[in-house]
C-alpha cells in the first residue's frame, strides 16, 4: 500500500491567503470608521474573504489506494480507480472517468514550457503513476463500479456562507 499523497497549487493558496488578509484589512478598517461604513462594506468585505478561502486555499486533490479525491470550491468527489478511462494533465487534472469527466480545481497546471514539452501536472502524474501501478499488479483486471455515480459531498457551510454574505452584501447598504 502507497501512502496518500496531497496536492495543492501553491500559487492558488497564495491567492487565497492575500484575498483573506485584504478582507480582514479591510474589515478592520470599516470598523474603525464606524456602522455605516461596517453595514456598507462588511458583508461584501467578508464574502470577498470567504470566496478567497474556498476558491483558492481549500481545494486539493488526494491520491490513495481507494482512489482520487477531488475537493474543488463547492464539492468534493470520490473517484475510485476503476472509473478512471483517461488522465489529461496539461491544464491541471482532467479526469475522464465512467461517470462523466472530472475537473480538479485545485491542481496546479504547468508552467508555460512544461505545457508546450507536454508535460503532465504535478497531480496527473502523481494519477498516472499510481493508477499504472495498480494496473501492472493486477489490481484492476476486473474493474467493477460499486455505484452508478461517484461518491459526492457538497461543501454545505461554504456555499450557506456565501450565499448569505451575498444577500447580505445587496441588502445591508439599504440600511446604512
Amino acid at each position: 500500500m502507497d501512502s496518500t499523497v496531497t496536492l495543492r497549487s501553491r500559487s492558488a493558496q497564495t491567492l487565497g491567503v492575500v484575498m483573506v488578509v485584504v478582507s480582514v484589512a479591510g474589515l478592520v478598517s470599516s470598523v474603525v470608521d464606524g456602522l455605516d461604513t461596517m453595514l456598507r462594506f462588511g458583508a461584501p468585505l467578508a464574502l470577498f474573504g470567504v470566496a478567497g478561502w474556498g476558491a483558492f486555499w481549500q481545494p486539493h486533490v488526494e491520491v490513495s489506494d481507494g482512489g482520487v479525491r477531488v475537493a474543488n470550491t463547492l464539492r468534493t468527489i470520490d473517484v475510485p480507480w476503476p472509473a478512471i478511462e483517461s488522465v489529461d494533465g496539461r491544464y491541471g487534472l482532467r479526469l475522464t472517468t465512467a461517470y462523466g469527466r472530472v475537473d480538479a480545481w485545485g491542481a496546479a497546471a504547468p508552467a508555460g514550457r512544461q505545457r508546450a514539452r507536454q508535460q503532465e501536472s504535478p497531480a496527473a502524474r502523481a494519477v498516472i503513476d499510481r493508477l499504472e501501478r495498480l494496473r501492472a499488479s493486477g489490481h484492476l483486471d476486473d474493474p467493477r463500479l460499486e455505484r452508478p455515480a461517484p461518491h459526492t459531498v457538497w461543501h454545505r457551510p461554504l456555499v450557506l456562507a456565501l450565499g448569505v454574505l451575498a444577500l447580505a452584501s445587496l441588502v445591508l447598504p439599504l440600511l446604512a
